[in-house]
């Protein structure tokens, strides 16, 4: 009876520590929708995601002219003032994408809490949805992956009871999304395998059973050690429904708040760069970037890009360091085709991820588009930089 009694004891624990853990372990894994007692269908542009440890949703899932589920909230997304608002008869949230806010619209207190972009549509963190509005959420592990569910007093079935009903839903679900990223193109095309995939090192392949693939996973950031190449390079990866990471000193942060905050808001990704000469001198750095970023825009960063020598103490310590493929530099006098076209014969022969850092200057702005142009002809896919990715 007491050996039972512990084993009850160690499953509770389990199951405890899958509800609330902070971040997902892998990048590739899919990421199902509940609301109430239904499951969502599975989209790739719909998908729950991770952003600087947050979990966000689309703020469609909130809205019943989408789910067709009654959560008691009505939803309003203003392209012309990038706002998101979603109401009821007695609270209105408003989410400002431009200046990065966050507001209770009948009694003007602000939240520490911001709307992102992805896949050109907002997304909006549940935790602090959920909160002002009464609602619950959970976060479970799956074999297909992870299921996120919203929950309002309407709720029937525990979370247990709708995996466990819900099997044969959440397979069709899955059936539909492979389906559906299937090229129509090649007829010898297989679904992929239902199983969550590793998540991907810098130095191993994207694909182990298919070397030869031509997809090629790639990340941008951007050494943001002065601003004036900033809004530029900005301007560009929106113009292509791309995102980037981009990686202040403690010294530009402050400057280049307005920017900062439509980094934030048009949902790139924010680092710090601290190079320190010693351990103590980079801890001191990102100390300072982590205290401004709170400060001024109520969020911490957790990727870093530091000195080579120092990246397994502070990945130690929980920051996930870039570490790049090539380190680009274009100067003043660099022709711009000629720049991606030399920088993609450096790439040439890679069929893993790749990381390419370039500092955020007037002439990296001027030559981005031809280079992205260049990565897109040969198939190296631009990817979102979050944490679980690096």
């Amino acid at each position: 009876m007491k050996r039972k009694q512990l084993l009850c004891a160690f499953l509770s624990l389990l199951i405890f520590l899958t509800l609330f853990l902070p971040a997902p372990a892998a990048a590739a894994d899919l990421y199902f929708t509940a609301v109430n007692d239904n499951i969502l269908p599975l989209t790739a542009d719909t998908m729950p995601v991770w952003s600087n440890r947050t979990l966000y949703v689309p703020y469609s899932v909130f809205d019943q002219s989408s789910t067709g589920i009654n959560l008691d909230i009505y939803c309003s997304y203003s392209r012309n003032e990038n706002t998101v608002t979603l109401l009821n008869l007695k609270k209105i949230l408003v989410f400002d994408l431009n200046s990065g806010e966050c507001r209770d619209d009948l009694t003007g207190e602000t939240y520490s809490a911001q709307a992102i972009i992805r896949n050109n549509r907002p997304y909006l963190p549940v935790a602090a949805v959920c909160s002002f509005f009464g609602l619950t959420y959970s976060y479970n592990t799956i074999s297909q992956g992870y299921l996120v569910r919203i929950k309002s007093s309407a709720v029937i079935l525990s979370d247990a009871k709708l995996i466990d009903s819900g099997q044969n839903l959440i397979n069709l679900r899955l059936r539909d999304y492979n389906q559906s990223i299937a090229p129509s193109t090649d007829p010898g095309y297989t679904n992929p395998s239902v199983s969550p995939a590793p998540p991907v090192s810098p130095s191993e392949p994207d694909d182990k059973n298919n070397p030869s693939s031509t997809s090629v996973r790639t990340y941008l950031a951007f050494r943001c050690e002065q601003s004036e190449g900033i809004a530029g390079i900005l301007d560009t990866l929106d113009a292509n429904n791309l995102c980037g990471l981009f990686l202040f000193t403690p010294q530009t942060l402050e400057p280049c708040e307005d920017l900062v905050r439509r980094i934030l808001g048009t949902g790139h990704s924010i680092g710090l760069l601290a190079e320190g000469g010693t351990l103590e001198q980079t801890k001191l750095l990102l100390e300072q970037g982590q205290t401004l970023l709170q400060s001024l825009h109520y969020t911490r960063a957790t990727i870093a890009c530091v000195p080579k020598e120092q990246r397994s103490t502070l990945e130690n310590e929980g920051w996930v360091c870039w570490s790049s493929t090539f380190s680009l530099s274009p100067g003043p006098s660099s022709n711009s085709s000629a720049f991606a076209a030399n920088t993609l014969h450096r790439l040439e022969g890679r069929t893993y991820s790749t990381y390419l850092t370039l500092p955020a200057s007037l002439d990296t702005k001027r030559v981005l588009p031809a280079l992205l142009h260049q990565l897109d002809t040969k198939n190296f896919v631009v990817s979102v930089p979050m944490e679980t990715r690096l």
